[in-house]
């Protein structure tokens, strides 16, 4: 693919080449595949040891909740089971002003999500806006936390993933977090890394965006590669081998999203490019026996993503969908009829033609799961300005005509201050089956904008519902 194949909105040539070596876009050229990176070839020298571990921050002991510890679990294969007790955990990062954000574990049971039975991690220096996500890195049969963080004091402080391991008790909040090993110096890192099993081995691998090397660049940082690190990983964060893919992407390339890890089943992984508050292309890359390929296919503009197995014959599929944002620059409000109020679902184990729906309003946000246990997954839509379409999965692919869910917040925050309609929905924040019956429960997630007092946790409000009725719901204050 030639350079200048694709432009941003603002006409700045992308460069992107990601995992384009063998698959022609205009130009009909091929390129031999690009072989298996060593570490050797990777660094000029060894990678330096792991950063400082995080250190937990004093605060009020009046402040610090009590919790029970979850029941002990022998292991399995559910990547949101950390405590490996059959039943999946909600993991989620709790921010404070006056000291640094815990990380927070709610471990599921028999009857679901239970919110007394948590694992708090404090003081671990966790980037408070970005989500956590859970897999086996190590291959123990408990799912371990990934999260991103930075060490208080540490020069350089640089913003890295670190792994906290989950055990028959869960994960244990006095132990130190592991840094993953990178393929360059963490001083040099930028984090963006997302968990799946790409080459299906049923070893959970990690992706990430990493520098690409001065020697290769010309000094230039700018430019990034997408790595692959796969599983498993020892308890020092190396990965069993990396894949560094060619690419070159300026510095404000999108974001990562990896399909559901499920049994031995290779899971893919899509590629944003960048957006300036529209619309952005993505690239999907499948997995397979061998990883990630060094092809890519592109898919229509949109910042709402899914993966699931819509149709349900076992291979994931992906949808992307406008989500209403729009750039706000004279000239460029607006998108084509093909991406505005469009979702497109690409399948994934069939050659069926994608499925389009036209006039589909806004998708703040996307969670997948299988909700009426029927074998397919079903599409969870946040809409504007307060409700959740719910879009069930069958042999055809998905369909409309599912509940709608609402579910609202307070009318005003925490401070007093009056909400506009738009600022109070629920929205869909993730899907596991928490209590073990073998449908996945949907977890809607209220919190005010632009709040985080003072003193104690952020105040959140959580929904699990089985698709239509709660089957609970619990708030984090006084957490």
């Amino acid at each position: 693919m030639r350079e200048d194949a694709i432009k941003s909105r603002t006409g700045t040539a992308l460069a992107l080449v990601l995992l384009l070596g063998g698959c022609s876009f205009e130009d009909g050229r091929d390129a031999s595949p690009a072989p298996y990176v060593t570490p050797s070839a990777l660094l000029p020298e060894p990678p330096p040891p792991p950063p400082p571990s995080p250190s937990p921050s004093p605060r009020p002991a009046s402040l610090r909740s009590q919790a029970s510890p979850p029941a002990e679990g022998k292991g399995g294969r559910d990547p949101d089971d950390v405590n490996g007790d059959g039943f999946a955990d909600l993991t989620l990062v709790m921010s404070h002003r006056s000291w640094s954000p815990d990380l927070v574990i709610v471990y599921g049971s028999r009857n679901g999500l239970n919110p007394r039975t948590r694992t708090v991690v404090p003081g671990a220096h966790l980037e408070f806006d970005r989500s956590t996500k859970t897999a086996d890195l190590d291959g123990d049969g408990f799912a371990d936390v990934l999260v991103h963080g930075r060490v208080a004091l540490a020069r350089p402080n640089p913003d890295i993933p670190y792994i906290l391991w989950g055990g028959p008790k869960g994960v244990d909040p006095e132990a130190r977090p592991t840094a993953v090993r990178t393929p360059v110096p963490p001083n040099h890192f930028f984090a963006e890394t997302v968990p799946g099993d790409f080459d299906g081995d049923g070893a959970a691998d990690l992706a990430l965006w990493t520098p690409t090397t001065a020697e290769a660049r010309g000094n230039d940082s700018t430019m990034k590669s997408l790595t692959v690190l796969y599983g498993p990983f020892t308890r020092e964060g190396v990965p069993h081998r990396r894949v560094v893919h060619p690419s070159e992407v300026t510095l404000d390339s999108g974001g990562l999203v990896a399909g559901r890890i499920g049994g031995r089943r290779a899971t893919d992984l899509l590629v944003r490019e960048s957006n300036d508050g529209g619309q952005s292309a993505s690239w999907l890359i499948r997995g397979g026996p061998g990883g990630l390929p060094h092809r890519s296919h592109r898919l229509n503009e949109g910042n709402a993503v899914a993966f699931g197995d819509f149709d349900g014959d076992g291979r994931d599929d992906v949808a992307v969908a406008d989500s209403g944002g729009r750039n706000n620059e004279p000239g460029y409000e607006t998108e084509p009829p093909r991406v505005d109020g469009v979702m497109t679902v690409y399948f994934g184990g069939t050659r069926r033609a994608p499925q389009v729906f036209r006039n589909f309003k806004a998708a703040r946000t996307m969670v997948a799961g299988d909700y009426d246990g029927d074998g397919t997954d079903d599409l969870a839509i946040g809409r504007r300005p307060d409700s959740v379409e719910l879009l069930h999965g069958g042999g055809n692919g998905l369909r409309r005509g599912g509940k709608t869910i609402r579910r609202l917040g307070p009318a005003t925050d925490p401070t007093g201050q009056k909400l506009r309609p738009d600022e109070r929905p629920a929205l869909p924040w993730t899907s596991a089956d928490y209590d073990g019956d073998g449908r996945d429960e949907l977890l809607l997630n209220w919190r005010p904008i632009n709040h985080v007092p003072e003193w104690g946790p952020a105040l959140s409000l959580w929904w699990v519902t089985d698709g239509d009725r709660d089957e609970s719901a619990f708030d984090t204050n006084g957490w």
